[in-house]
């Protein structure tokens, strides 16, 4: 099963426009938060959007009632698509996303209480190495970096990974083969030092009383 089968249509730009919606607004929105505050941020935002209603709305009344060039349907609206979309959120939706993130959290605090207590020596230094090398990537670039960043992967990998499947999956192998080499020679040292002190007791004589 491919790895992008489940992703929306919408990140592999088989509709462009659609892509582009979606994409551009929120890229500009992520880099303008570099620079400005979020509350002038959105505000602008807010008013682009109500800018581009408006233009919406007075290019159909041009085209419709005065020039009569398009028919007085529903489909001459460039917005009417969005006039279906039903924005009222459940109250089970709600449960739903909240039971979910509550499960979410109960897992990585228990997981965080594992390795924060040594319960697995091996994990637990993988993980300080991964937050070891966090430090540089903090120093690097911020978080605001980081979301801009993955936002641009989201709707850029998919599709070079559905052009690239063989060449990418092949690549892939060939990393989680060293990364496995690694972990068991880290779990071998590990496993070697801790059988050592234990030959060493052995070997020692009690002491007569």
């Amino acid at each position: 099963m491919s790895l992008t089968s489940s992703l929306p249509s919408v990140m592999f730009w088989t509709n462009p426009l659609e892509t582009a919606a979606i994409f551009l607004p929120t890229l500009v929105a992520l880099v303008a938060l570099v620079s400005y505050s979020i509350i002038s941020v959105v505000s602008t935002s807010c008013l682009v959007i109500l800018l581009a209603v408006s233009l919406c709305k007075l290019y159909t009344h041009v085209m419709v009632n005065l020039l009569a060039k398009l028919p007085a349907d529903l489909s001459s609206d460039p917005l009417h698509k969005v006039y279906s979309f039903d924005l009222t959120i459940s109250a089970e939706t709600v449960e739903t996303i909240i039971s979910c993130f509550l499960s979410n959290v109960n897992d990585i605090l228990i997981l965080l209480r594992s390795l924060f207590l040594l319960d697995s020596l091996v994990d637990s230094i993988k993980f300080g190495v991964l937050l070891y090398f966090i430090t540089y990537i903090g120093l690097m670039c911020n978080l605001l970096t980081i979301i801009t960043m993955a936002w641009i992967t989201l709707f850029t990998f998919p599709r070079l990974y559905r052009d690239n499947e063989m060449a990418i999956d092949s690549l892939v192998e060939k990393m989680i083969g060293q990364v496995e080499e690694m972990k068991s020679k880290v779990t071998s040292l590990v496993t070697r030092s801790k059988a050592t002190p234990m030959k060493n007791v052995e070997k020692t004589p009690e002491k007569e009383e």
